[in-house]
């Protein structure tokens, strides 16, 4: 009886060895449809999740969790790492559902380069939101237009630049020619219909 023990014991031990061992890969996580990117880097005890506005640290719980709680909510968000290419992202005790990240091929999502220069672009509108406020909206739409091209991939950014296109032609004067075309390309404004 002790030695069945012992050994289901040592199976139990050797099953959870195996799920702590998860070695994932630093790099963009894209969600599927595209329109959600991140940069994640790891260590052995911790993982750092980078976004478009924000950095957060996730200090590692136990196997491949990974949890980060919200200074001013106090929300607990947390990351679980499923194989070395895909991760899972939760918001802990909310009956929500889980999404799924999954490394993104080098050519897939924008370059580091890319980011930062469409991330400048989207601060740029954000400016002119603040200081020509008759068009505020029109900037915002601009800047969400430059924020998603910093670190969607290209068919995810094509389909949400169409929706901002098409929001932008709602309150434009000038329908036929895009305000911010280093922001939105001529193809997909001209297309937006």
């Amino acid at each position: 009886m002790s030695l069945r023990f012992l050994t289901i014991a040592l199976l139990c031990f050797i099953g959870s060895n195996v799920n702590a061992q998860i070695k994932p890969t630093s790099g963009q996580y894209t969600t599927q449809d595209g329109y959600y990117t991140v940069t994640i880097n790891f260590t052995d005890k911790e993982l750092t999740l980078i976004e478009p506005n924000s950095t957060s640290i996730y200090y590692k719980l136990e196997g491949n969790v990974f949890q980060f709680i919200q200074p001013t909510d106090k929300a607990d968000y947390r990351i679980e790492v499923m194989s070395p290419t895909t991760i899972q992202i939760f918001k802990y005790g909310a009956n929500s559902s889980r999404y799924t990240l999954t490394l993104n091929s080098k050519d897939a999502t924008a370059s580091n380069d890319q980011y930062k220069t469409y991330f400048a672009l989207a601060e740029k509108y954000r400016a002119k939101m603040l200081s020509d406020k008759k068009d505020a909206q029109l900037w915002s739409l601009c800047a969400d237009a430059a924020m998603a091209r910093s670190g969607m991939n290209q068919e995810g950014f094509k389909e949400y630049a169409t929706k901002v296109a098409l929001s932008i032609k709602l309150i434009a004067i000038n329908k036929t020619k895009c305000p911010c075309e280093d922001a939105i390309p001529v193809d997909i404004w001209n297309g937006a219909k």
